[in-house]
């Protein structure tokens, strides 16, 4: 009865029941003796299947299973060896499952991982696990059935070649092919490499890559050999199947003489090899070299990786976009020319840097090979960067040593560097940290022929990174600045200067940071104090409002330097407060057309109480004083000032160049001197009466008869006028005149007496 029942359930699902009647009925005596044969054969396949415990479905759902795998397989092979009709009867299963599956839904059904579930009156339900294998990946591991059930298979995967992703992405050929993966005994592994070989020879791309990536986890290691000899064949025909190709060998276990015949092929089409392929094939390369072969191959491999012809310069990135952009519509251009450039150029790039980290002779072979190079290209800094960026202390001291033995010989210059960071932006960011490294280090170098290459390092960092890198390289620079070491300063401040002009805005984001060297005057020479406040004045009373909150804090330094007595500090405070003098009051280009200048009342009140606070705390100290006028001179000769800024210097210099050193000159000179005055040198041709001059003897009298009184003077300075600020005024006054008159200096003639 329990037979009956069983045979009865198949039937149902097989849409092949017929009653008992119907047996008798004419009709069924005359069915074709084919459709007969077809039915039994059908018949023991689904009757076997169903006894061991597998319930197949109609739809393409996953078929169901009660017990577990290993106990379904054990059925099925006692039921095939105790059928009276072994060893037929494994033809006729085969025959009933090829009937089976032809029904689309059915084969993918049998495709699909079968699903567990309770079956009353099995003992063996208890011991089924949450997943189970495929109804023909369970069949497969029956070695009677293997070969028979991969033909099978293999003759059924060209039907579905053409076909795309069913719904929910499933591909038919790739389950087929997912059946035939590591299998725990192939009976026959050289048939099955024939035929899959014969597959890839007429399938599309697609299957050609899934059979070919899979080879690895299908055949048995005594394959190898063979398939690799006609992987690398196939190598050579289409490079459609680079990627693929690589996979798959890099996979397979070859004999040595095997692997370098393959790396050598690989070798020769690196430069044919498309862009997006190239890291694949540059890690298959490295990942199989060994020690004795390790300085050829990378230095091969350096002379063919010519990343300069892989990334287009950023203009002829641009132009490609826009004609993208007009051919298929803006919508369709999600990402730059470039983007998918540098992104092949980053992983072939994680390649290197994967090898060397991991494989202690491919680091050793790039160093070799980069010291013994002339011809130095962009792939021989990136290296540099990555040996630089790896855990190992030798490759990183390594690294170091060679980019400054390259820089000072001069084979590696700043174009090329220049160079990688304009092609190569993207691929430097990553290695960020060890170019900031690198910079510092040749920057405190006490070789001055790799200096300036550590500041090219820091600039081009700061222009082509991201505001994080931004803020890192001025905390560098800052670190230079502060050190006290004189070149390191300087190259330092000059850097800054240079990052202030050639880009305001981002630098001044980070004024608060620059701001943090005047903490650290002390060290500075008063060539690098003019620096320091010259950037630090661009920055805070720039047009670039990002700096402004530092304005006050620089006030204040400034008031406190100029009310010290110390000769240093005040030095200091003379110098700074020229320098804000000089940005507050720079013309702007926008406002040529004013002639009457562009600065606002309050910057003129604020720019005029300034220079009147410098000029007090100076005129008590000629030493001081003579530093303001060369500074304010130095001012006026190098700058634009607003028009209204430099009216009011020149009116007040005249003015006090005429108080301080010109008077009237008389019959006789008053005064008690050390020796006769006269008058001497006269521009006039003839004296003439009421004729002035330049007051020296006089101030230099006074001024050598109220030296000590200086020195024991408790009350506050006073205002003095020394010949020693002569020389520096006159020049400040020539200057001023100079602008104000368009070089013309007849003011200073009228003012000397001379006549035409």
């Amino acid at each position: 009865m329990m037979r009956k029942k069983r045979r009865s359930s198949v039937e149902k699902v097989e849409g092949t029941s017929v009653s008992s009647k119907a047996k008798k009925s004419r009709s069924s005596a005359r069915l074709p003796k084919e459709a007969v044969s077809e039915e039994t054969n059908q018949s023991v396949f689904v009757a076997f299947v169903r006894e061991a415990g597998v319930t197949l479905k109609t739809d393409d759902s996953s078929n169901g299973i009660a017990v577990d795998q290993v106990v379904f397989q054990k059925r099925i092979q006692r039921q095939l060896q105790k059928s009276p009709r072994y060893p037929g009867v494994l033809q006729e299963f085969i025959t009933g499952l090829e009937a089976y599956i032809e029904n689309p839904d059915r084969f993918r059904s049998c495709l699909l991982p079968c699903v567990p579930h309770l079956s009353n009156g099995d003992s063996s339900c208890s011991s089924v696990s949450s997943f189970q294998e495929s109804l023909l990946r369970m069949l497969l591991g029956i070695e009677m059935l293997q070969t028979l059930i991969i033909n099978t298979l293999l003759e059924k995967l060209p039907e579905f070649m053409s076909d795309g992703a069913a719904e929910g992405g499933l591909s038919i050929p790739h389950m087929i092919i997912n059946q035939l993966k590591w299998l725990d005994r192939v009976v026959d592994a050289k048939e099955l490499s024939v035929k899959l070989m014969e597959l890839v020879s007429v399938a599309p791309v697609e299957v050609q890559r899934d059979i070919i990536t899979s080879l690895p986890e299908i055949l048995e290691d005594s394959q190898h050999n063979d398939i690799a000899r006609q992987l690398n064949a196939l190598l050579q025909e289409n490079t459609q199947l680079t990627v693929p190709i690589l996979d798959s060998l890099s996979s397979l276990s070859l004999s040595s003489s095997l692997l370098m015949k393959v790396r050598e092929a690989v070798m020769a089409m690196l430069a044919a090899v498309q862009l997006e392929d190239l890291p694949v094939v540059v890690k298959f390369i490295l990942h199989t070299v060994s020690a004795s072969d390790a300085n050829e191959v990378v230095c091969n491999l350096r002379k063919k990786l010519e990343l300069e012809q892989c990334v287009l310069p950023p203009v002829l990135q641009a132009s490609q976009i826009r004609i993208k952009s007009k051919g298929a519509g803006a919508a369709n251009v999600s990402t730059p020319a470039g983007g998918s450039s540098q992104d092949s150029v980053t992983l072939t790039l994680d390649c290197i840097k994967s090898a060397v980290r991991f494989q202690k002779t491919i680091s050793e072979a790039w160093l070799k090979v980069i010291e013994s190079a002339d011809d130095h290209r962009v792939i021989d800094l990136l290296v540099l960067f990555i040996l630089h960026a790896t855990n190992s202390n030798q490759s990183r001291r390594g690294a170091e040593r060679i980019l400054k033995l390259k820089v000072r010989t001069g084979l590696i210059q700043e174009a090329l560097l220049q160079r990688t960071f304009r092609d190569y932006s993207q691929v430097m960011r990553g290695y960020f940290s060890s170019i900031l490294a690198l910079a510092q280090s040749l920057l405190r170098s006490p070789d001055p022929c790799v200096v300036p290459f550590g500041g090219h390092m820091h600039r081009h960092s700061f222009t082509a990174f991201d505001s994080y890198c931004q803020q890192e390289v001025v905390g560098s620079l800052v670190t230079h600045v502060c050190s006290g070491v004189g070149g390191e300063v300087d190259m330092a401040l000059d850097l800054l200067c240079g990052l202030v002009l050639e880009k305001p805005s981002e630098m001044a984001l980070y004024s608060v940071f620059v701001k943090g060297i005047l903490d650290y005057m002390d060290n500075l020479t008063p060539q690098q104090i003019r620096k320091l406040f010259s950037l630090l004045s661009k920055l805070a009373f720039g047009q670039q409002q990002q700096g402004s909150h530092i304005q006050d804090d620089m006030h204040i330094v400034i008031r406190k330097q100029l009310s010290s007595t110390v000769p240093k500090y005040k030095r200091i405070g003379i110098i700074g407060a020229v320098m804000i003098v000089g940005s507050m009051a720079a013309f702007r280009p926008k406002a040529k057309e004013s002639q009457a200048g562009s600065l606002s009342q309050e910057t003129l009140r604020q720019v005029t109480a300034l220079l009147e606070l410098v000029k007090s705390s100076s005129e008590s100290s000629p030493e001081a004083a003579a530093l303001y006028y060369d500074e304010l001179a130095n001012l006026i000769y190098s700058s634009s000032l607003d028009p209204q800024v430099q009216e009011m210097i020149g009116t007040s210099v005249l003015d006090d160049f005429q108080d301080d050193f010109v008077v009237d000159l008389g019959p006789d000179i008053p005064g008690s001197f050390l020796f006769p005055a006269c008058a001497m040198y006269n521009l006039d041709d003839e004296e003439s009466q009421g004729c002035i001059a330049v007051n020296l003897l006089p101030l230099l009298a006074n001024e050598t008869q109220n030296k000590g009184e200086r020195e024991t003077q408790t009350k506050k300075p006073q205002r003095r006028v020394s010949p020693l600020c002569l020389s520096p005024f006159f020049r400040l006054l020539r200057f001023c005149e100079e602008k104000r008159h368009q070089g013309d200096l007849e003011e200073i003639d009228a003012l000397l007496g001379e006549t035409k």
